[in-house]
């Protein structure tokens, strides 16, 4: 049974409770050990956090393994559906089942090197060329357009700029999590 430490009206199990470290060298935290009411918390390499993996190194390679896996199964569910149903509704059924694991947190996880993107986007062009019932040689330009959406590099740039103009013109839709980051003071003030 996990304690829970209570404060206020806040919970925190101590069980469910873990540290990572980001940007320090290992050798400055040999002798590191955090503890809440005697209980040692857990150090880790990478935690799952509302459905994103925040590792470390800030790479994100476990979340896009992670949506990898998801999304995969659904090549051969289409590839065995496509000659049985239209392109429309092929395509429905790609916004309503892999589109949202790759548009879920992609302002974060797609900041990362093109290098670790690479085989989600290929895996997602596979997906649409099987949905639109291409063959392998159609360029993926069309692909986008025919979905009306974007490559995971534009559609990272395309929800950051969403963000920003909310921020400017609706702030009362950024989730607190996000606003924070545009009320922090500068560092050298």
């Amino acid at each position: 049974m996990s304690q829970i430490l209570k404060a206020g009206n806040k919970c925190l199990s101590i069980g469910k409770t873990y540290y990572s470290v980001f940007g320090a060298q290992e050798k400055d935290l040999k002798d590191l050990d955090l503890k809440i009411n005697d209980k040692n918390i857990v150090r880790v390499e990478s935690c799952k956090y509302l459905g994103t993996f925040i590792d470390s190194k800030l790479s994100w390679q476990q979340h896009i393994d992670f949506v990898y896996k998801k999304i995969i199964k659904f090549t051969s569910i289409f590839y065995k559906i496509r000659t049985k149903i239209n392109s429309e509704l092929l395509k429905t059924l790609y916004f309503a089942f892999v589109y949202p694991h790759i548009l879920y947190g992609i302002e974060i996880y797609g900041n990362t090197y093109h290098t670790y993107l690479s085989r989600l986007e290929i895996l997602n062009n596979k997906i649409l060329r099987i949905v639109q019932k291409k063959p392998k040689r159609t360029h993926t330009i069309d692909l986008y357009k025919f979905c009306g959406t974007l490559p995971l590099l534009l559609l990272h740039n395309y929800q950051i700029l969403l963000l920003l103009h909310k921020y400017v013109h609706h702030p009362q839709q950024i989730t607190f999590c996000f606003s924070v980051l545009f009320h922090a003071k500068p560092i050298n003030s």
